[in-house]
């Protein structure tokens, strides 16, 4: 009996793993497959997609909350250092002093529907983070070995040789600059139409 006892525990630490020598395996089979991921081209292909649906939905809430927020937005294109930002124009001008008077006898309903019908840009414009969402003043990047080609406005072609800064507004009436925007993801051309 003492013979038979002594077999079972002799080929019971002989066989197998320790549970911590298959964590470590395991572990580092984990670690070369993230590793070998994220450099393989489909995740780069998902990224670029990804870019691409978060830029075009992008553009159009910038549509949308001008409007709702009855301000000129506007997203500006960085073609030196492949980025944009948002931001909403803030007038620098002085408003004139008989328009105040009358503003403070109007009625709330006629200011707004005067503001609606007849939004001012005005001369001296500065761009401000937007004050409903600031974090979307922060630059953002375009993918790994993407660019900028080129932006069209209806009045200047800005492009990558040229470099400098191009920008769309987005008018509180529901209307925005018509523009067309060619980026080079990699090896693939693409082109977003804002219109």
């Amino acid at each position: 009996m003492f013979l038979s006892s002594y077999r079972r525990s002799r080929y019971y630490y002989v066989a197998g793993f320790t549970l911590i020598e298959l964590v470590i395996v395991i572990a580092i089979i984990a670690i070369a497959l993230g590793l070998f991921s994220v450099n393989s081209s489909s995740a780069a292909f998902w990224r670029e997609e990804g870019f691409i649906r978060k830029f075009t939905e992008t553009l159009t809430f910038l549509h949308h909350q001008a409007v709702a927020d009855q301000s000129f937005y506007r997203i500006e294109f960085d073609l030196d250092n492949d980025n944009y930002k948002i931001g909403v124009m803030k007038s620098e001008e002085n408003v004139d002093q008989s328009l105040k008077d009358q503003a403070l006898t109007a009625g709330n309903l006629t200011l707004e529907l005067a503001s609606f019908l007849t939004p001012s840009l005005g001369q001296n414009q500065t761009m401000i983070p937007p004050p409903n969402y600031p974090s979307l003043a922060e630059p953002v990047a375009l993918p790994i070995n993407s660019h900028f080609e080129d932006v069209k406005t209806a009045t200047k072609t800005y492009s990558r040789q040229q470099g400098g800064k191009a920008a769309i507004l987005f008018s509180p009436r529901g209307f925005s600059d018509f523009a067309v925007i060619h980026l080079k993801l990699r090896d693939n051309p693409v082109t977003v139409l804002v219109n």
